[in-house]
């Protein structure tokens, strides 16, 4: 061969093989994303079926990190030794969610769950935009049993003076609520006590940080319509609040208490 032909050979060649390189790059197409899946407990147990005066009265609580929720199962109506859960909510346009279990052996029992997740080496990645979910119980004992409750998580970052309930059935305003940074509003589930009257409500909770005081305007929405009055739990006892009822509707001003309830 031609000594001369041999420098053009090799510059011909390497053209051929960069550019079937650069077809290579520019056609590789990314692999998608593997897409996040929540592994359930199975809870066979039909939910909310149990009357709500048997019900345990459970809460939600946002911590003062703003990363952590603590779960509290505050009595119980039907003897259990243990409660399996089921915390999901949503994160931005993303599900997310939490599962374990918690010992009722002693009252209350509560368990501290992270909005996020934790590598081996300790490095956490912490859930953002987080606005709520559901929390779903099952309680194992004699008769096992298992309920549903909505719950909604409000950063207060701008200060609002109204708050509200995912189901809208529970509507709070009033300028002491600019005073919270952090809300969750959601359904008991359950009564921290009995109370007087015919319960014709959701039993909701108020849990805030900081833990607040004051008086607010109250509409809540009951099942029925009548002589209607809002009940609000104090910590140990119950609180009557009388007001103007249109409908199944009741508005009364209220003060910052733990929980609410309509009575007739």
């Amino acid at each position: 061969m031609n000594k001369k032909l041999l420098p053009i050979i090799g510059v011909v060649l390497l053209v051929i093989v960069g550019g079937i390189f650069l077809f290579t790059k520019g056609n590789k197409t990314e692999a998608p994303q593997e897409e996040k899946t929540l592994k359930k407990r199975k809870i066979s147990e039909p939910v909310n079926v149990i009357d709500i005066s048997e019900r345990p009265y459970i809460l939600v609580k946002p911590n003062s990190d703003g990363r952590n929720l603590t779960i509290e199962v505050d009595s119980l109506k039907k003897d259990a030794t243990e409660a399996e859960y089921e915390l999901e909510y949503k994160s931005g346009s993303l599900q997310q969610g939490v599962f374990g279990s918690l010992s009722l052996a002693s009252l209350p029992a509560s368990t501290k769950q992270l909005m996020g997740s934790c590598s081996a080496g300790g490095k956490c990645s912490y859930h953002e935009d987080v606005t709520g979910g559901s929390l779903t119980t099952r309680f194992i004992g004699k008769e096992n049993y298992a309920l549903k409750a909505e719950w909604r998580y409000i950063e207060n970052k701008e200060k609002a003076t109204q708050l509200g309930s995912t189901d809208a059935k529970f509507q709070m305003s009033g300028s002491d609520l600019s005073k919270i940074s952090i809300a969750i509003i959601g359904d008991a589930s359950g009564l921290p006590d009995d109370v007087k009257g015919t319960v014709v409500s959701a039993p909701y909770f108020l849990s805030t940080i900081p833990a607040v005081t004051g008086t607010a305007e109250l509409t809540m929405r009951a099942n029925e319509e009548g002589d209607l009055k809002i009940m609000g739990w104090d910590g140990k006892a119950w609180k009557e609040f009388k007001g103007t009822v249109d409908g199944k509707s009741i508005t009364a001003k209220v003060d910052l208490l733990q929980a609410y309830v309509v009575v007739k």
